[in-house]
């Protein structure tokens, strides 16, 4: 077996989960997820470049740095720069900053700033805005910033530093997609009327000892004091509204603290000083009893029989993220050296009462699609004569991680399956020609559903499709379903039935019902029905629909459908943008039919999230589907 030489990739891994060790228990491992799949545009590095820092620290991997400034000894006593960065440009300077901290990260760096030209690129694929640009400098910029990111759904921060008072202004463009929520006009950004233009901050929110500073300033002129424990306490404040607007949870419009008013306000002291003692109670108290409790014998944890090699352990724990039909997991992955796996059905996991003879290939497609997302290597499919298809379908060759393996890894993390309703806002064309060109390189045909009529006439379809249907149809299927959740094994590796299907409100109550044995025959129909409604509904609420088009007679044919469909789904996670595979829960939509021989792969219904999912579908642990080639 040859020598492992070259440890530079398995040492990127390991020192990435090392670097957030300790945001453990306060992020989660989901949120932790969405940090380092993220893209964050910093537009403006003089009070921006106080983000970046505790952004990088927290885990974000990817930056775009902007602007036309360069850093002078003024800046010291609260911007993010050293003395021997005096003269040097802002972003390019933080840029380095950024590597020094983590030489994994992707910078882009934007020297000459955003500008009217540039503003499109920078925006497309950011997650998240932070929105330092300096009103009186480019008001039309930072105008069309907001306008354009509004286009596209994208959240956006605004930051304020008032004296002792850091403000954070949230507009979440996914929920009111209006330029600074109609409180500023872009006549008075193109005219640089900078009383105009600055009312989105309002009157309330400036603290009483900056009012006459501010009126001051806005009268005559001249520099805006600045001091550093403001500028700290907006990024502390932005860090966390980051991990919040990646989750897709709602946040409050103005995010503020008076540092000021916190040292000096009478009540807080006086509430402040009323908790401690009762506060320091409780913790000598739980101190106390930790130290009176024996020390609880730590669980040995199961240890395989051979341990993973290192970079295949990277790879399969992407691989057991993958989605697959029925949440069945119908994969197996059989270890030929520390480099090699071969991929191979699990034919115990897959229903028999599944009408697709071939339908366990694409969720394997999937697997392999996430272990060269993550791996550079060789992928050697087993020729159909050779042997059962059952026992192999090929072999994946890792030569190394990818050089960027950490953000893909979150991504791979952040993938979910949303069943909710999504934006209309359209795929942008960046992210649109990635996906046209992976599908391109794989010789498949990619359609794109899109726009108000086009999406309303295929849910039309849908729902009148499934009407029609027989409700009984799938009764197997979902017999099978409840059956492998009866074990406690089956649950915690599969999860639920219902884990399959939607789970929130209405449309939840319907999918629980249709997997209980307890409803009548007489009410399936209606109860089906009802549900069909809710899934032609979705059809109408969202970005496009993806339909994947190419052959699907063989199993290679189902494996790199699968490995495409995973690859479009990363793609989408990487851009911002939620999906939910329509063909995942028994059939597709009604609306779409071959082409010639061309037929159905995946329909993929994409657009940006406004809710976080409900629950994560669950996996077996990678141990439970490895094994040793003998």
């Amino acid at each position: 077996m040859d020598t492992d030489t070259h440890r530079a990739d398995i040492d990127t891994v390991a020192a990435g989960a090392e670097a957030v060790s300790r945001n453990a228990d306060i992020i989660s491992e989901r949120e932790q997820a969405a940090i380092r799949a993220a893209t964050v545009l910093i537009a403006g590095c003089g009070g921006g470049g106080g983000v970046v820092e505790p952004l990088t620290r927290l885990g974000v991997l990817r930056f775009r740095l902007a602007d036309p400034d360069r850093f002078d000894v003024s800046n010291l006593n609260r911007q993010a720069c050293v003395q021997a960065d005096v003269g040097r440009s802002k972003p390019e300077a933080i840029a380095d900053r950024v590597r020094a901290l983590n030489p994994s990260a992707d910078v882009t760096v934007y020297p000459q700033g955003l500008t009217l030209e540039n503003l499109d690129e920078a925006l497309d694929g950011a997650h998240v805005v932070f929105d330092g640009i300096d009103p009186t400098m480019s008001a039309w910029v930072k105008y069309q910033l907001h306008e354009r990111a509004a286009r596209r759904g994208i959240p956006v921060l605004a930051g304020m530093d008032f004296g002792g008072k850091p403000t954070l202004y949230v507009f979440d463009y996914r929920r009111n997609p209006v330029p600074f929520y109609g409180r500023a006009s872009a006549e008075a950004h193109r005219e640089n009327r900078l009383w105009e233009s600055m009312r989105w901050t309002g009157r309330t929110h400036v603290p009483s000892d900056f009012l006459p500073i501010q009126a001051d300033r806005f009268a005559n002129g001249g520099t805006w004091p600045q001091i550093g424990y403001c500028v700290l306490g907006l990024a502390t404040l932005a860090t966390r509204t980051v991990v919040d607007l990646l989750m897709n949870r709602r946040t409050r419009h103005v995010v503020t603290m008076d540092v000021h008013a916190a040292v000096m306000s009478r009540p807080a002291a006086l509430m402040h000083r009323a908790r401690m003692p009762v506060e320091l109670v409780r913790t000598r108290r739980a101190i106390r009893a930790a130290a009176r409790r024996p020390p609880r014998p730590e669980a040995a944890a199961p240890q395989p029989l051979r341990p993973l090699p290192e970079r295949l352990a990277t790879v399969l724990g992407g691989a057991r993220l993958a989605p697959s039909a029925y949440n069945a997991q119908p994969w197996r992955f059989e270890l030929l050296d520390e480099r090699t796996v071969r991929l191979a059905p699990d034919p115990e996991r897959w229903p028999a009462a599944d009408r697709d003879p071939l339908g366990w290939a694409e969720s394997l497609g999937c697997a392999l699609g996430s272990m060269t997302y993550l791996a550079h290597g060789e992928w050697e499919a087993r020729p159909a004569d050779q042997g059962e298809a059952h026992e192999s379908i090929g072999r994946f060759h890792c030569d190394r991680l990818r050089d960027d393996v950490l953000p893909r890894q979150g991504a791979l993390g952040l993938r979910a399956t949303h069943r909710e309703d999504l934006l209309r806002t359209p795929v942008d064309q960046a992210t649109a020609k990635r996906i046209e060109l992976l599908c391109a390189q794989r010789n498949l045909t990619l359609d794109t559903v899109s726009g108000p009529t086009a999406l309303a006439r295929l849910a039309r379809t849908e729902l009148d499709s499934a009407m029609a249907a027989d409700p009984a149809r799938d009764a197997e299927l979902r017999a099978w379903l409840r059956e492998r959740a009866r074990s406690e094994k089956g649950r915690r590796s599969f999860g639920d039935p219902s884990d399959l299907l939607d789970r929130s409100g209405a449309t939840g109550a319907l999918a629980r019902a249709l997997t209980s044995e307890a409803v009548p025959r007489a009410l399936a129909r209606p109860l089906g029905s009802a549900a069909a409604s809710g899934r032609a509904r979705r059809l109408r609420n969202c970005g496009a629909v993806l339909v994947l088009r190419g052959p699907r007679r063989t199993v290679a044919d189902r494996v790199e459908a699968g490995a495409t469909l995973m690859h479009i789904w990363l793609t989408l996670t990487e851009a911002g943008y939620a999906a939910h595979p329509l063909r995942g829960e028994f059939g597709r939509p009604a609306g779409l039919g071959p082409d010639g021989d061309n037929e159905i792969l995946a329909v993929l219904r994409t657009g940006r999230a406004t809710t976080t999912p409900l629950h994560r579908v669950t996996r077996c642990p990678v141990e439970a589907s490895v094994r040793w080639a003998e």
